[in-house]
């Protein structure tokens, strides 16, 4: 009589993610996402593309993207690009020697 055989245990396909962060690993600063997409439309306006990961993760990258838009004559990119600056300052104080 043949016999049934049992299916074989697939492995988890996820462990990592229940292991917690490695103690060295850096906090990211955390931005609005609706004021980074706002960031976004104006300057696309204005005929420059950003990129709204980097701006979460490249804290030059990001600097220099707000100049930028600090630098606009539209008054609405401007303000959004102060709110963001701001933003990003107080979210990377505790980092500051």
């Amino acid at each position: 009589m043949p016999t049934l055989h049992q299916p074989q245990a697939l492995p988890d396909p996820a462990p990592a993610f229940r292991d917690p962060p490695p103690a060295s690993a850096e906090a990211l600063p955390v931005l609005c996402s609706v004021a980074l997409l706002k960031l976004r439309r104006l300057m696309r306006a204005e005929g420059h593309d950003i990129d709204v990961q980097r701006m979460c993760l490249d804290a030059d990258y990001a600097a220099t993207q707000l100049a930028a838009a600090h630098t606009s004559s539209d008054a609405q990119l401007r303000a959004t690009a102060l709110a963001l600056f701001e933003q990003y300052g107080r979210n990377r104080a505790a980092q500051l020697h």
